[in-house]
């Protein structure tokens, strides 16, 4: 929630200036009024002057900026602006607009670390399942086989997937594997929901 004041009617002297931020040194006024480029020697500020002060005032004093950080804050926001008029901005849409900046920066670092692990990840998966249902498969064979008395007999449906589940070197029916687990190992993690 914001603690920035109504913004004034009319134009407000020093003292009210003072008043309205409980300060003491017309000094600090005049240093937050120099880093938005007002005139602070004619003794009093419009209404959109004090909306800027409020800013100043809010950064500098209740969130503990130094005068530096806030500078470099506003520098950034008209750095960063392609309009003459951008410069008039309050500092809370100047704010808003560097936090939606980061935001979608952050966004296309998170694309991009998905491009990249998704992949990886996609291919374990990938490989899990496959062993799992290969697995699954090869154990309802034997049920219905066992069931038909046919347990003895060889059947070829399942001589392959023994030959895929063992792990060898000389495996021909899967890609080898980027690492060294074997499948039987990465079966023993994985359960089949």
């Amino acid at each position: 929630m914001s603690d920035f004041k109504v913004t004034p009617e009319v134009e407000l002297n020093m003292a009210q200036m003072l008043e309205r931020y409980q300060l003491q040194d017309e000094t600090i006024l005049r240093r937050w009024a120099k880093l938005h480029g007002i005139n602070s020697t004619r003794g009093f500020f419009y209404p959109g002057e004090v909306d800027l002060m409020d800013h100043a005032h809010h950064h500098i004093y209740n969130l503990g900026m130094s005068i530096g950080e806030y500078q470099s804050l506003l520098d950034r926001r008209r750095s960063n602006s392609h309009t003459s008029g951008d410069r008039n901005q309050t500092v809370a849409t100047q704010v808003a607009d560097e936090a939606y900046d980061a935001i979608e920066m952050l966004k296309e670092q998170y694309s991009e670390a998905v491009d990249l692990m998704g992949e990886r990840i996609a291919d374990h998966f990938i490989d899990e399942l496959d062993l799992s249902v290969m697995r699954h498969l090869s154990q309802k064979v034997k049920e219905r086989r066992a069931l038909n008395g046919q347990a003895k007999k060889p059947n070829r449906f399942l001589q392959v997937i023994k030959a895929v589940l063992q792990p060898s070197s000389e495996n021909t029916l899967l890609v080898p594997r980027k690492d060294d687990d074997s499948s039987l190992e990465l079966e023993q993690h994985h359960r089949l929901g």
